[in-house]
């Protein structure tokens, strides 16, 4: 085999390591009127966010008026979000963390089996439809607490992980294909003989 394919082959977990660093940027813009009000970040989601430290303003003051003027709009805040202002964690998400680790151990160990770049492929792809699953439901999450006028867009984080993960993805492809046509090659080349 090629010395050049086999360094190329280790070059494929690298990919998957760069999106965790990815979704240290924002995954998704939260929007009041067009006005960005938050950015949090993979990991912040992951721990909790407290909404009064991450909130822009005015969306900050607005919910500090809320507090004090309108109890029972709290209330229907608490009914989505039970320890508002402060959002629950979502450990869940680590889940994607360990997928992209996985991708990464597995690209790593492709060379010595085809089953493992298989994996690693999948991996990657379920990490991703993962990511963007979540964003979609982040826009359910605000629409169910009554706040038509906030948007959940996607973040530069989403995007960056998105396409290294699909980086990740053309390249185990071309490890498990490779092999394949090298092998076509051969026996075409056999025959010709």
């Amino acid at each position: 085999m090629d010395i050049r394919f086999k360094f190329f082959q280790r070059l494929v977990a690298t990919p998957y390591l760069l999106a965790l660093l990815g979704l240290l940027l924002p995954l998704f813009n939260v929007s009041c009127a067009e006005r960005v009000i938050a950015e949090p970040t993979f990991y912040e989601i992951a721990n909790g966010i407290d909404l009064e430290q991450t909130l822009k303003e005015p969306a900050l003051g607005y919910v500090k008026k809320m507090e004090a003027g309108n109890p029972k709009a709290i209330d229907k805040f608490k009914e989505t979000m039970p320890d508002f202002p402060r959002v629950q964690p979502f450990y869940v998400l680590y889940g994607i963390v360990a997928a992209l680790v996985l991708a990464a151990f597995f690209a790593l160990i492709a060379p010595f089996g085809y089953y493992a770049s298989l994996g690693s492929l999948a991996l990657g792809m379920m990490s991703m439809f993962a990511l963007w699953a979540f964003l979609s439901q982040m826009g359910r999450i605000c629409g169910a607490m009554g706040m038509n006028v906030l948007s959940v867009e996607p973040g530069t984080g989403i995007y960056c992980a998105s396409a290294l993960i699909l980086i990740g993805t053309a390249m185990n492809l071309a490890c498990i294909v490779r092999p394949i046509v090298d092998e076509v090659r051969a026996k075409r080349a056999a025959k010709k003989k």
